[in-house]
């Protein structure tokens, strides 16, 4: 499995001489496009009604268990990236620490499936193949290999899972989404009271 994981990466990764303006376009999305997420997350829960909370409650907590587990694995298994062991071409810094399994695109596979699974395919799935991209990228740019990504989608779909199954117990999802809007309403009082965010 690891000869078939070098070969891939060998196969997604750069050239020594890329041309410039994919080089750029890459580092954008394998960078920048991470900072949309939580961007996203939050309008759901500022403009959207009971549904897109819930969604949104049910993404964050998806999210926090993706990276907990990424955090574990890491811990407990040191994977070194590609530059680490002197393969292929890197054209982005990095910390020399485990790759796998990718946190980046961790964030968008754990949140995507969990829209999905909250009735918001669409945003969902194209967070899902924004995620896919957005790994590509970091092949792409020697700082993954193609199993990290692969490994952080299934380490989000066992997440995403975990979140659903636990909050599908009793009034859990109810009780704490009560809370949460409660809290905020305290806190965005002033806001929601001159109509700038939904109550």
């Amino acid at each position: 499995m690891e000869a078939l994981n070098l070969s891939l990466f060998l196969m997604i990764n750069a050239g020594a001489d890329p041309a410039p303006g994919m080089l750029w376009v890459a580092i954008i999305v394998a960078q920048w496009l991470i900072y949309g997420v939580p961007l996203l997350l939050a309008g759901f829960w500022l403009w959207g009604g009971p549904q897109r909370r819930a969604a949104v409650l049910v993404a964050t907590l998806s999210l926090l268990v993706a990276l907990s587990c990424n955090q574990l694995i890491a811990a407990v298994w040191m994977h070194p990236r590609p530059f680490m062991i002197q393969l292929g071409h890197t054209f982005m810094g990095h910390d020399a620490e485990s790759s796998f399994p990718s946190d980046h695109a961790v964030v968008f596979f754990s949140v995507g499936l969990a829209l999905i699974w909250s009735a918001l395919r669409n945003v969902g799935t194209l967070l899902v193949l924004i995620g896919v991209v957005v790994g590509g990228s970091r092949v792409y740019l020697g700082v993954h290999f193609p199993f990290d990504i692969i490994g952080a989608f299934l380490v989000a779909i066992v997440s995403s899972w975990v979140v659903i199954t636990g909050l599908s117990v009793g009034q859990v999802k109810q009780q704490l989404l009560l809370g949460l809007e409660g809290l905020y309403r305290r806190l965005f009082a002033f806001a929601i009271n001159k109509g700038w965010v939904q109550a």
